[in-house]
């Protein structure tokens, strides 16, 4: 993971154009580092894996919530096995994705049904026996259209609505609970850097393992973590990385987080929450950190045109020249990285 914050990184940026905090000031550099990222990310993106839920007599996956996607590497369903299960596919344009595949997948019955209507944000759903063994903390659910998270079990469940890119819906008593099948997705992303100010902060509570939201503080006063951050805790041994499923707002520095996996090892009260930096390697921080000085240094030549008594008639060039001379020590270094991440993949326009 990264060794540097975000904070870090501007001021990496701002050294590489003469410690100039007054044009090249957080505000500007944080939004030149916000632009480049996808860029960047094309030549040299983060690798990571994405689980998707199928759904019954259908062979398509929904890729619309996945806003950091770049491409899919390979599709594996069914997951899990002793021999992996790799699948051809073809993907629309970011929105979806078909598994070429000879059967339609099949939810499972939990054997559990609702013993109560739910209106469309309820978080406890009531069930008519003890789901624990049927829907263990962790499971994903589907109760008519709705994918559920549940954090919870037991004759109740507690679950996060609305989950995956789906809508939180009135439901009927006595509906079906399901256990959709799961696909993994292995993915090319644009890379996160968090601007949050303090990654560090502390469990507020001893943590059973298997549970999989916790509340944490002594974080930044303001700010919002975002889904797809990831954590790790000190008291937890086995070094698991947890990575959070829905933004949190921070409030007075502290929120609550749900996260997969679920808790490998008790933690106790006060045990420290570090969230990465991002999801750059040192190496990409270094290309990264070029590229936007570069970018910058040409964006910032146009204020100088017009301010002669500033710093001479030359001296949007001079940012020009140098900015350029960034771009061409840096792109051949990029370009590179891009030959280390080509893939060969089927991808349809829009309009088929």
């Amino acid at each position: 993971m990264s060794l540097k914050s975000h904070a870090t990184i501007i001021d990496d940026i701002q050294s590489l154009l003469g410690s100039n905090t007054t044009d090249f000031t957080d505000a500007i550099l944080t939004l030149r580092l916000a632009e480049a990222l996808p860029d960047f990310s094309r030549f040299s993106p983060f690798k990571g894996r994405e689980t998707l839920y199928t759904t019954e007599d259908s062979k398509e996956l929904d890729l619309s919530h996945l806003e950091n996607l770049l491409w899919v590497d390979a599709l594996e369903y069914r997951i899990d096995k002793d021999e992996r299960e790799w699948r051809e596919f073809t993907e629309h344009y970011h929105n979806n994705l078909s598994m070429e595949i000879d059967f339609y997948p099949v939810d499972e019955d939990s054997g559990i049904d609702t013993d109560e209507a739910l209106d469309t944000s309820e978080t406890g759903v009531d069930c008519d026996a003890d789901a624990t063994t049927a829907i263990p903390v962790g499971t994903v659910i589907r109760i008519d259209n709705e994918l559920m998270y549940v954090t919870a079990t037991g004759t109740t469940l507690t679950v996060v609505r609305g989950y995956s890119n789906t809508t939180g819906a009135a439901h009927t008593t006595d509906a079906n609970i399901m256990i959709p099948e799961k696909a993994y997705l292995y993915c090319a992303e644009v890379h996160r850097v968090p601007v949050v100010a303090d990654i560090a902060g502390a469990a507020t509570a001893a943590y059973t393992a298997g549970v999989v939201t916790i509340n944490v503080d002594g974080l930044t006063t303001t700010g919002t973590i975002e889904a797809g951050t990831t954590f790790t805790i000190t008291g937890d041994g086995t070094g698991t990385h947890y990575r959070v499923l829905k933004d949190v707002v921070l409030s007075g520095g502290a929120g609550d987080f749900v996260f997969t996996p679920a808790l490998a090892e008790a933690v106790a009260n006060d045990d420290v929450v570090t969230f990465d930096n991002s999801t750059l390697t040192p190496r990409q921080e270094t290309l990264l950190i070029d590229l936007v000085a570069a970018r910058a240094a040409k964006s910032i030549s146009t204020k100088f045109i017009n301010e002669i008594n500033v710093g001479g008639p030359g001296a949007w060039k001079d940012w020009v020249a140098w900015g350029e001379d960034k771009y061409r020590e840096v792109l051949p270094k990029l370009e590179a990285e891009a030959r280390r991440y080509q893939a060969v993949r089927k991808t349809w326009p829009r309009s088929y």
